[in-house]
């Protein structure tokens, strides 16, 4: 991925395996804080709601949405737009 393509509401793709996040799972860029993006990850045990597309201010605890960040310039490379 590169950076132009890191833009809120991107659906993306893990291409290496996180700490629980398996290689593959799949996500969705719903914040930009400017020299990075946060993925809020599409996992079976928490599953995205319908229609999420951007980081609603709400806690992980409250709202069950496991969530990491990317580096712009030293990290994207990690993951990849899913075309639909």
């Amino acid at each position: 991925m590169r950076p132009h393509e890191a833009v809120i509401g991107t659906r993306v793709r893990s291409r290496v395996a996180f700490s629980g996040v398996p290689n593959g799972t799949e996500g969705v860029i719903d914040e930009d804080y400017g020299t990075g993006v946060t993925v809020a990850w599409d996992l079976p045990r928490s599953p995205l709601p319908s229609g999420y597309h951007a980081y609603d201010g709400r806690w992980a605890i409250q709202s069950g949405i496991l969530r990491d960040g990317f580096d712009k310039a030293t990290e994207l490379h990690t993951l990849e737009v899913v075309k639909r």
